[in-house]
């Protein structure tokens, strides 16, 4: 080996070795400090950018949860209505039943229409006109499009405003549809009042023209001879759902057999009816909607229990993906401590042992003067 004095290489490689050394204990050092394991992007152009990625899905999943936090109190609030809206329809359900008693007197009657007009006009207001937040709970524009995912599909919830109806049109009845007048009598009717505008109820032969519910319509022939009590026997005889029967004021009351299920009469404008004394108007039918309505809740509320169901299911899952997209950020950006403290541990040394080997290189060139001293 030369013995020189301009060029100390050994001295040149410890520097280099010192430097390096020193960098990389710097960078465990900043790692340990910050609990990051990239502290400038450089150490990982492509972690950063999927930490990124990951870190925005985290973050729309925070926004998942929170909306579907929301509409599960939505649902409970519908659904406390619902319940709500099921003892109301319960009370007027027995005043229905009640108010048919044939004891009872037209006082009696009274009494049960005036509670039965206040729990229809409450049953609106708690279950019908009901609110969330201002959104509505029992229509269709109160029905919502939940967010289920950071993907940003959704789930619509069940759409309540088909089994939920207004109340405030209803009214307590004997159970009976129309009533007819009998020969030169005006139109009347014992249980709801139908606008008496000329309309007459048969068609233009003279007959009879009933429909109950979906079924096909019922032609009953009448003739110009016949009397009430002739066209209540017709009527029963016809097939049609309904029982037909005539009161002691000669009027003709259609009941139809089925709850719920309407019937219709329909005829024409121009018929001649004058000999049957026969005129009237084609009207939605007088339902017991208190008893249809108890169904219609029962309905309303598996759906909604279905609908709290399935976002339960996927609150869990959203809440699964945000753990894992924690853990994935995690692996990339979070800083082993044990690994990096045994790498600190090791630069350090290096840095400690570097130094000394500088002092050394920087010493060896004292050997040349020695020679030269000779």
């Amino acid at each position: 080996m030369s013995v020189v004095i301009n060029t100390n290489s050994s001295a040149t490689i410890a520097a280099n070795n010192l430097a390096e050394s020193n960098r990389m204990l710097q960078k465990s050092l900043n790692r340990l400090s910050s609990g990051s394991k990239i502290v400038n992007a450089s150490d990982d152009a492509g972690g950063v950018a999927v930490a990124a990625r990951l870190g925005a899905a985290s973050q729309r999943t925070s926004g998942v949860i929170g909306n579907i936090s929301s509409a599960l109190s939505f649902l409970q609030q519908q659904d406390s209505a619902l319940k709500t809206g099921s003892k109301l329809m319960q009370r007027m359900n027995e005043l229905q039943v009640l108010y048919r008693d044939s004891t009872k007197s037209a006082t009696d009657k009274g009494q049960y229409e005036t509670e039965f007009d206040k729990l229809k006009a409450q049953y609106y207001s708690a279950v019908k006109g009901a609110q969330f937040n201002g959104k509505d709970l029992m229509s269709a524009s109160g029905a919502l499009a939940v967010t289920i995912n950071e993907g940003m599909d959704t789930y619509s919830l069940s759409n309540l405003s088909t089994e939920i109806r207004d109340s405030r049109t209803w009214a307590i009845t004997d159970g009976g549809n129309y009533a007819l007048a009998e020969g030169n009598k005006s139109f009347t009717t014992l249980e709801t009042a139908l606008d008496s505008g000329g309309t007459h109820i048969v068609d233009s032969s003279g007959n009879l023209v009933l429909t109950v519910g979906s079924r096909s319509a019922v032609t009953i022939a009448l003739d110009a001879g016949d009397n009430m009590s002739a066209i209540v026997t017709k009527i029963n005889a016809s097939g049609a759902a309904v029982t037909a029967s005539m009161n002691s004021d000669g009027f003709l009351k259609i009941t139809g057999k089925v709850e719920g299920e309407a019937i219709a009469l329909t005829g024409s404008t121009t018929a001649t009816t004058t000999a049957l004394g026969i005129a009237g108007a084609s009207a939605t039918a007088q339902t017991d909607h208190s008893k249809s309505e108890i169904d219609s809740i029962a309905t309303a509320r598996a759906k909604n229990g279905a609908d709290q169901s399935v976002l339960q299911y996927y609150s869990e899952l959203a809440t699964a993906s945000k753990t894992n997209f924690e853990s994935a950020i995690s692996r990339i950006m979070d800083v082993d401590v044990a690994q990096e403290s045994t790498q600190l541990a090791r630069w350090n040394t290096l840095v400690q042992a570097g130094t000394a080997m500088m002092a050394q290189a920087n010493g060896s060139t004292l050997s040349a003067l020695s020679l030269l001293k000779g």
